[in-house]
């Protein structure tokens, strides 16, 4: 019979039931979604806008002030999450089940797969991912969430695609084995549809977005739907741009992470709560710094009037005016009989008004970092100041980083599942495993079968006061074992690999042959024959061994004395028994005339 290929995959969901669910969650999180863009207006440094504090009214003409500490605040703790040191292990269990290599390739296949993403990003133009996450932990909070997918590219080659999406565009729905399916809302353009999907969109067409004044411009809304089994994208009147394709995964391809500890919770007194969850960098500052500008505003207003001094001039109808700037220098100003020009008192601040701003200051410092992580210090730290500064700076981070190790975790367990289905051929990845040692190497599925779960740990680069900590590892050596040391007091992350090299590094200097070996191993790798030769002969004296000449003889003897060392080339059982020193044996030695008859004729002659 004829090959008849598989009929194209069918979606539970018909697109006009996507648009419903994905528009419903976007209702549902509406509340959220406001927040998010509010937060992100902070970020931005949107203009502070002055208001009545009893009407609400806008004040237009009066100076406004913007404090930039909401960028400098996020941008600090986007820096300390983007250069965190990012851990993927795979902790071997000794259970005689597989061998600890099989753990081995399983961190090597994450850490290639991590490095290949990034790669790929990079080349489309896109931060990496640690730094994307970054950002989305710090401003926009929520449930983050993205696409997370083996693809095979048209030239056969395997590459991962993971795509962080935007949480305030990102929708989902679970049920009891967890994520169900899940969504990505976002607008493109015409020509953005046409080059992605080979869909084109006509201008003015029915299949533009109803209402849009330019489509163009506006861009089309578009919803990118995965669940199970399949992915498919439409248009909101149900328009499909891709037909529902299998995906390949084991499950759905896309990972959500809530940010921060809170639950999804109900309130009888009180609406909206949604907007409380997964909260941003900005929760303990909303209000703070909305004052703070306010004051700052009326600060600004007060000292710009001081350079141009409102002016009273009195005359009989009231009416007049002057027509040059008095505030330039050398200006005249001519007035008659009973008129004059006097300057209006300038308004003051109230005395209370600098003890408010400190308050203020206090409170925005309590939620955010304190000036000294800034390094505005006008003094030196003592260790039990930076250790202080250290839990101030870990709560704001605590949250964002546990947040950054779900995602993470989750990424990676998405590829190894979907690599397991054994739909792809084996996969070559390279990359920096522990130890700072480089690897390149190809693991196909079979190679990972039966190895441990995946563990991540994203550790921060704050300030601690080393000479503290080192000192105090030093006292509880008396106590506790090194390991312990290294792990809780010097919070060094891999201490069996740095006892490992603290036992190299003495098995190196505490045998003098063994030092010889290494200073003779780093010239070769420096390309110095002739210096590695010198530690080769002294190598070879220490151990009792003596080099020997071209003619078989020891070097610098005429015979005898000690083992000999055989160069390469020289195998000892294959040389004969003059070349290695000693006399001929008589059992098989010739010794002429002793072994041939009386009267017999030498052979030949």
């Amino acid at each position: 019979e004829p090959f008849l290929p598989p009929p194209p995959p069918k979606s539970k969901y018909p697109p006009e039931e996507i648009v419903k669910m994905v528009d419903q969650h976007e209702i549902d999180m509406q509340p959220l979604r406001d927040r998010m863009e509010k937060d992100y207006e902070r970020y931005r440094l949107t203009a502070h806008v002055n208001h009545d504090p009893k009407t609400g009214e806008v004040l237009e003409g009066y100076a406004t002030y913007t404090s930039s500490d909401p960028r400098a605040f996020a941008n600090k703790v986007m820096s300390w999450l983007a250069k965190a040191e990012v851990l993927v292990r795979v902790e071997h269990i000794n259970d005689k089940r597989h061998p600890p290599e099989v753990d081995n390739l399983k961190e090597r296949f994450a850490i290639g797969m991590l490095r290949a993403a990034d790669e790929r990003r990079v080349r489309l133009v896109q931060p990496k991912l640690q730094g994307t996450d970054a950002f989305f932990v710090t401003i926009r909070g929520g449930v983050l969430g993205g696409r997370c997918l083996l693809r095979k590219m048209a030239n056969g080659r395997i590459v991962p695609d993971i795509t962080p999406w935007d949480p305030m565009h990102t929708r989902y729905g679970t049920d009891d084995n967890g994520v169900a399916w899940a969504g990505y809302k976002i607008k493109k353009t015409r020509q953005q549809i046409l080059n992605e999907y080979n869909v084109t969109i006509p201008e003015n067409s029915e299949k533009t977005t109803a209402g849009s004044t330019d489509a163009e411009m506006e861009g089309e809304e578009i919803y990118d739907f995965y669940d199970r089994e399949i992915n498919t994208v439409v248009m909101k009147n149900g328009e499909v741009l891709k037909e529902p394709t299998y995906h390949g995964s084991p499950e759905v391809p896309a990972y959500m992470v809530l940010v921060g500890n809170q639950p999804m919770i109900q309130q009888q007194s009180t609406s909206g709560v949604i907007a409380d969850l997964g909260e941003s960098v900005y929760e303990g500052i909303r209000s703070t710094i909305e004052k703070y500008n306010d004051i700052m505003s009326i600060v600004l207003e007060l000292v710009a009037r001081s350079r141009k001094q409102p002016l009273v001039i009195k005359s009989r109808d009231g009416q007049k005016t002057l027509p040059e700037d008095p505030y330039i220098e050398g200006t005249n100003i001519s007035v008659g009989e009973g008129e004059s020009v006097e300057p209006l008192k300038l308004l003051e601040m109230a005395k209370d008004t600098g003890s408010f701003l400190a308050i203020l200051s206090s409170e925005i410092q309590r939620n955010t970092l304190p000036h000294s992580a800034y390094g505005e210090l006008a003094f030196q730290l003592s260790g039990y100041a930076v250790n202080m500064l250290r839990q101030g700076i870990e709560t704001v981070l605590t949250a964002r980083l546990e947040a950054m190790e779900q995602i993470t975790l989750q990424r990676v367990n998405l590829l190894h599942d979907q690599y397991m289905t054994g739909a792809f051929d084996p996969i070559q990845v390279s990359g920096v495993e522990q130890g700072r040692k480089y690897f390149s190497q190809t693991i196909a599925p079979e190679q990972l079968q039966g190895a441990c779960d995946y563990q991540v740990r994203i550790v921060s680069q704050l300030p601690q006061d080393d000479m503290t900590k080192y000192n105090i590892a030093l006292i509880a050596k008396q106590f506790f074992s090194d390991t312990w040391i290294k792990d809780h007091i010097l919070g060094i992350q891999d201490s069996e690999q740095s006892d490992n090299q603290v036992k190299m590094q003495q098995a190196e200097r505490t045998l003098p042959e063994a030092a010889i070996f290494s200073l003779m191993k780093a010239a070769e790798d420096q390309n110095q024959p002739v210096i590695a030769g010198m530690y080769f002969k002294k190598l070879l004296e220490l151990m009792g061994l003596t080099p020997l000449g071209p003619s078989g003889v020891p070097q610098g003897q005429n015979g005898g004395g000690g083992q000999q060392a055989q160069l390469p080339g020289n195998r000892p059982e294959v040389m004969p028994q003059a070349a290695m020193g000693t006399p001929p044996s008589p059992a098989t030695s010739n010794n002429g005339a002793a072994l041939v008859a009386p009267n017999t004729p030498r052979p030949g002659a």
